[in-house]
């Protein structure tokens, strides 16, 4: 008998520690690719990951452009993904509005000049160009 749940916990035990050993890959390869940012890169970086945009203002949005979803929780995995896709496009508008300063021979300091308006309507119409 004790020899079956000793290999039943050995088994469970190995399993773990795969799923460890792959979980600390994960973070690794994110480590590394972090690594290769530059230092104003990896700053707009961390501002990124901590950003966060409320559930409840993107359930307010998401309704007035669809009024049947007003009955919708704010925890539903929809609300979650369009959260998301918004966190990201928003990311991408300003590393384009960056971009597009330092072409413009504007400033590409993050602290010292902020984006300014007509460098963000320039960045959304770039993006949208070259998506669609």
């Amino acid at each position: 008998m004790w020899p079956k749940k000793i290999k039943f916990l050995k088994n469970k035990f190995n399993f773990k520690d795969k799923k460890k050993n792959k979980v600390s890959t994960l973070q690794f390869l994110e480590y590394r690719k972090i690594q290769a940012f530059s230092k104003l890169q990896a700053l707009r970086y961390g501002y990124f990951r901590r950003s966060d945009l409320k559930r409840e203002k993107v359930k307010k949005i998401v309704c007035n452009i669809n009024p049947f979803l007003k009955n919708i929780n704010s925890s539903d995995p929809l609300i979650i993904s369009i959260k998301g896709l918004a966190k990201f496009f928003l990311g991408e508008v300003i590393e384009l509005s960056k971009q597009i300063m330092h072409e413009q021979s504007d400033s590409v300091e993050w602290v010292e000049n902020p984006i300014q308006t007509s460098h963000i309507i320039h960045s959304i119409k770039c993006y949208f160009l070259s998506n669609f």
